[in-house]
């Protein structure tokens, strides 16, 4: 017997029906957006919904702007129920084009232009409709976009392209599951981000001294970095390793495919990087936001792999490695760089000798005060890693769910 394409794969007991193809302008109406400015004339407390309200975690610009006059609404504002929906979108790629937001509040939101109001009809359930328009029904706008630095889709094409519904009792099921599970992956990212927000409270703290654990007095001395570590000269001549590493601001040492999706050094010509140990440090000269005079990581993938001669690779002795690599973490360090330095011929990489680099101050509190340091974070560190997991644990559930849960 012929599978029915109709009927997904995973169900809520008690449901059977096939679900039925249906446009989206048979089930939801719609209002369009416009330059906010030609519309509010004076002070109040709405917020606007535009193109940077979608970011990956859903959540609304929080900014404060000027009311709308009673009789200047023009249908802008924003109901309890209904969604908005990015057509115009100027960022990378068009990263953001065709996505979402739920509003379940009233009278508080507007729309800005590049935005449409869509608001669902009876046989339509928001939070159902939240859910499939922000997946499979996304990848039909996608399919229909045009333009070229700045990706758009005109609504009348959207409002013209089907999605398959069940009937509205499932809809409903399926709508508050997902909703139960998008404000649990919330919750976490908050106690995620807030975890990190701590974290960083506490780093500045230490590292400042003005917060001292419990029985620690003495004066912190200064070491020159030359003096507890060394450069590795150590390079792959035999083409033993052949795992090439790199050190990203925001993620760390980690696998150069990994981090580009693509090999970018040659695997036959390895022979002149440099190998890195697991806990050696590394200082990648590349400057980005995250990095302003560039980032000091250290490997700990548990594992020996090859960087590049660009990258300056250093061994530690007579120093915590977990409160080492903590201070790294911290800005202190980049007034020495950018006394002692410069950006170079090109803008995108600092530039410092090692000659000048070695003589770094290092902040050197005694070794036990230095290890109850770095175990102190080394613990945050981990629970945030153990956030971290779990939302993309959840994320990953969801994903199959969403494939499995739809037609």
């Amino acid at each position: 017997m012929a599978e029915n394409k109709n009927v997904p794969r995973v169900r809520f007991s008690g449901f059977n029906d096939a679900w039925e193809e249906r446009k989206l302008s048979d089930v939801a109406n719609h209002r369009g957006g416009t330059a906010i400015e030609k519309y509010f004339d004076k002070d109040g407390v709405y917020k606007v919904i535009s193109i940077g309200s979608y970011g990956l975690n859903s959540q609304y610009v929080d900014q404060n702007i000027r009311a709308i006059s009673n009789d200047i609404t023009d249908g802008r504002v924003v109901n309890s129920g209904e969604l908005t929906m990015v057509l115009n979108d100027k960022t990378a790629n068009g990263t953001i084009i065709g996505r979402s937001l739920l509003v379940e509040q009233d009278n508080e939101y507007v729309i800005n232009q590049r935005t449409e109001i869509i608001s669902p009809k009876e046989t339509f359930d928001s939070n159902f409709a939240y859910t499939i328009l922000n997946g499979p029904f996304r990848k039909k706008v996608k399919r229909i976009v045009q333009g070229g630095t700045q990706i758009y889709v005109n609504y009348p094409a959207v409002s013209n392209l089907y999605l398959e519904l069940p009937k509205i009792e499932e809809q409903q099921k399926i709508g508050l599951f997902f909703k139960q599970l998008d404000n649990t992956i919330a919750l976490h990212q908050r106690k995620l981000d807030s975890l990190k927000s701590v974290k960083k409270a506490l780093m500045q703290k230490i590292f400042d001294q003005t917060w001292r654990f419990e029985g620690f007095n003495d004066p912190w001395e200064e070491r020159k970095l030359g003096d507890i570590s060394y450069k590795v000269k150590e390079k792959n001549k035999t083409g033993e390793f052949t795992e090439t590493l790199t050190n990203s601001a925001e993620y760390g040492i980690i696998n150069q495919r990994d981090f580009f999706d693509k090999d970018i050094s040659n695997a036959k010509n390895l022979t002149g990087y440099y190998v890195v140990k697991n806990d050696d440090f590394v200082y990648n000269p590349r400057i980005s936001n995250f990095a302003p005079v560039g980032p000091i990581k250290r490997n700990k993938l548990g594992r020996t792999g090859v960087m590049s001669p660009l990258y300056y690779v250093f061994r530690t002795h007579d120093i915590d490695k977990n409160y080492f690599e903590k201070y790294f973490d911290t800005v202190y360090w980049h007034r020495f760089m950018e006394l002692n330095g410069d950006s170079g011929a090109r803008a995108d990489r600092f530039a410092i000798k090692d000659s000048v680099f070695v003589e770094m101050p290092i902040p050197y509190p005694t070794m036990d005060e230095q290890q109850k340091i770095g175990s102190f974070f080394k613990q945050i560190d981990d629970t945030i890693a153990l956030h971290q997991l779990k939302i993309e644990k959840l994320n990953e559930i969801k994903k199959w769910l969403m494939q499995s849960m739809f037609v």
